[in-house]
């Protein structure tokens, strides 16, 4: 294994493992400093690691496909959560709330997100491509960001409730929904040119559901509903991510494109 593989690797031990040892602890304090250290974790050790953002030597970044980027996430997220709605697998319910407190929602969903991506797409998609090639080192980081989403569920901090409360199916599909919107993140990255592309796609539909979560949207049904579950870990959501895929895939292939190769340097964006 090569120093490429080295920092990748390292870089995988020190997301997954601090919030582990930490959380594994059961103190309170100690699971504070878990949850610290899983936010912050990926964006600290990818960036150190791969010695800064990956958007440099690229050229310009193509700002109208950062919007398109969040605009079909966005349609995926609001797809999944009309279907919930639609067969009664999640309501709005009366909810205790104000404006300003939907706007918080919102707003620390998109600092969150923008926070993950620094880790993932503006390092740990170069450190994971360097070391294992394209599809490889995109598939084992969607593996990666699946058991960092896993960790805290392990250990029933609750920050992923519905996670914690659903079958083990739901974890399998979970785990299913990371690695398609982890390569489709991808794609919509390379697109435009520039991290901030995964960090849009990201951010948009966070910002909508956590907007609509304060709002009052919820109620979802976690037994043999579960399915129907608007995010990450129902069987919707990744459905509507991998068309919006397979969508890119074919318009590429009809109009002869193919994505940007590495630099020399073997990056990505």
């Amino acid at each position: 294994m090569g120093w490429a593989g080295i920092r990748f690797w390292v870089f995988v031990v020190l997301v997954l493992g601090a919030p582990a040892l930490l959380m594994a602890a059961g103190d309170p304090h100690a699971t504070d400093l878990g949850k610290l250290a899983l936010i912050l974790g990926p964006a600290a050790f990818g960036l150190a690691l791969n010695m800064g953002v990956d958007d440099r030597g690229r050229g310009a970044a193509n700002w109208g496909r950062v919007g398109v980027a969040a605009a079909v996430t966005v349609l995926v997220a609001t797809g999944a959560v009309a279907v919930a709605l639609v067969f009664g697998a999640a309501q709005f319910q009366a909810a205790a709330t104000t404006p300003g407190a939907v706007a918080l929602a919102a707003v620390i969903s998109a600092l969150t997100s923008l926070l993950e991506e620094l880790g993932w797409a503006a390092a740990g998609v170069a450190l994971a491509t360097r070391a294992h090639g394209r599809r490889w080192g995109v598939l084992l980081l969607g593996l990666v960001w699946a058991a960092w989403h896993l960790i805290p569920v392990w250990f029933r901090v609750g920050l992923f409730p519905d996670l914690e409360a659903g079958p083990p199916a739901m974890i399998a599909a979970f785990v299913v929904s990371c690695l398609i919107y982890r390569e489709l993140l991808t794609t919509l990255q390379e697109r435009a040119g520039t991290w901030l592309a995964a960090a849009a796609g990201h951010a948009a539909p966070n910002i909508l559901l956590a907007g609509l979560m304060a709002a009052g949207l919820g109620g979802f049904g976690l037994g043999a509903g579960w399915m129907l579950f608007p995010a990450p870990g129902g069987l919707v959501f990744p459905v509507l991510a991998l068309a919006a895929l397979v969508a890119f895939r074919v318009r590429n292939r009809l109009s002869g494109r193919t994505p940007d190769p590495p630099d020399q340097a073997g990056r990505y964006n």
